[in-house]
């Protein structure tokens, strides 16, 4: 999950701040350290965590309001600032039918700029526009043999010249033949760059100039941290930024950086990267993010995918699966057709928040085939009744299936864990029946076959 960290101190934070028996200024104070220091340890840039902070603040000490309902507010005004900082609403559609356009990404050297050329072609692509690529790098080696690569994978057209070393010339020439072609969308790469290379920021300008694109994209790295800021605002300087990628939110990117580019360029974000294959692009809603990030579960997003995958999710294996008795052959069906809709800790972070196991998140979705060759190993009972399994079955069902202790033992872990998660929502399900919190909003959507708890 983007974010991850992050996400699971501020939803520790609403935690708290939903458990306390009265909000008056000494637990504002308090709150506001918490998430000051939640959103320090992000690697948002100083300055900005106390101009956010300093805004929640203001408003949770001077508004007036009934006791009961200032938690409440309280989490408002933190979701609010987030959403406010990232954007405040989806970057617009810049995108004319009937015309070609041309979105030119711009960004410094490392930042996954190139790969992401080909995973906005291939998002165009699949709208159903006619997408080519064209590449301006002349100052990396291999930049042009790179995006050639990625661009017959996802079968669009890559227009360049690697004999030529003007960058402003390639771009002129390869965008007008693109043009020409009738290309409804022509995504133009350009060397990386940073701030301090002025020649470099002087030819990233005067290629904007010539192609006047649609949308000037900036990328940037989710692991940047602080500098972030400073280098988006000499970007924002050079050109006119119309939103921003954020790619590498795979991996232990802290994310704060992203944070700080959204206010150093005043611009949202529209996609991020989730992964360095050319199918891990996801488009941006800056108010589900943050609902997520706080625990918030965000169902109608988990939904669409579900339905784009074309899942078929067997209703009897459902019905066990939310009632918390399913069997180990249950979860390992389930968890194949989950992989189908995407990664595994991205699907679970949608359903959950920040607090999803580690467990589920990191090692469910790696494990598939060994889990397949443990189970062939078990026996009915065992499949059925996982605490069968004690020292001997396990000690058989490794000789059996030539893995080691640890492969089942995180198995048999996975398999508890998934119980429990899925026990919380069938509590929840009781809840909502009886006039208390219960399932978030659309939650029958993602079971339509399910008929209750």
């Amino acid at each position: 999950m983007a974010f991850k960290k992050f996400g699971r101190d501020l939803e520790n934070i609403m935690r708290k701040l939903r458990g306390l028996p009265q909000i008056d200024k000494d637990t504002i104070n308090a709150i506001i350290q918490d998430l000051q220091r939640a959103l320090l340890s992000a690697d948002v840039k100083v300055e900005l965590v106390f101009q956010m902070t300093e805004n929640i603040k203001k408003d949770a000490m001077n508004t007036e309001l009934k006791r009961a309902r200032r938690k409440d507010f309280v989490v408002k005004l933190v979701h609010d600032e987030l959403v406010k900082t990232i954007g405040g609403k989806p970057a617009p559609i810049r995108i004319k039918s009937g015309k070609s356009n041309v979105i030119l990404l711009v960004g410094i050297q490392g930042s996954g700029k190139t790969t992401t050329v080909a995973k906005l072609a291939r998002f165009y692509k699949n709208k159903g526009y006619k997408v080519a690529v064209v590449t301006t790098d002349t100052w990396r080696p291999g930049a042009y043999e790179q995006l050639v690569q990625l661009s017959t994978q996802i079968d669009v057209k890559c227009y360049g010249n690697p004999n030529e070393k003007n960058a402003i010339k390639i771009a002129v020439k390869e965008t007008k033949k693109a043009i020409n072609d009738g290309n409804d969308i022509i995504i133009v790469d350009t060397a990386g760059r940073h701030k301090e290379e002025k020649e470099l920021m002087k030819e990233m300008e005067k290629i904007e100039e010539s192609l006047k694109p649609n949308e000037v994209i900036l990328v940037i790295d989710g692991t940047l941290g602080q500098q972030a800021y400073s280098q988006a605002e000499e970007f924002a300087k050079a050109t006119k930024i119309g939103s921003i990628i954020v790619t590498k939110l795979d991996g232990t990117a802290k994310g704060g950086g992203a944070l700080s580019a959204c206010a150093a360029t005043n611009q949202p974000i529209r996609f991020i990267g989730v992964g360095e294959k050319v199918d891990e692009l996801e488009e941006f809603e800056p108010t589900k993010f943050v609902g997520t990030l706080l625990g918030r579960p965000d169902i109608e997003g988990l939904v669409k995918r579900v339905e784009d995958a074309e899942v078929e999710m067997d209703p009897e294996m459902v019905k066990r699966m939310m009632r918390g008795k399913f069997t180990l052959e249950d979860l390992y069906y389930q968890l194949k057709s989950i992989k189908k809709v995407g990664k595994m800790k991205q699907i679970l972070a949608m359903i959950g928040g920040g607090n999803i196991p580690e467990a589920l998140t990191e090692d469910a979705e790696q494990n598939l085939a060994k889990w397949e060759i443990v189970l062939n190993s078990m026996t009915a009972d065992e499949k059925n009744e996982p605490k069968l399994i004690k020292k001997s079955r396990k000690r058989r069902i490794a000789i059996g299936s030539g893995t080691d202790y640890t492969t089942i033992n995180r198995m048999l872990d996975q398999y508890n864990q998934m119980k429990k998660f899925f026990k919380r929502f069938k509590q929840m399900g009781k809840k909502g029946k009886k006039g208390g919190p219960g399932l978030p909003p659309g939650f029958d959507k993602l079971f339509k076959n399910f008929d209750g708890f």
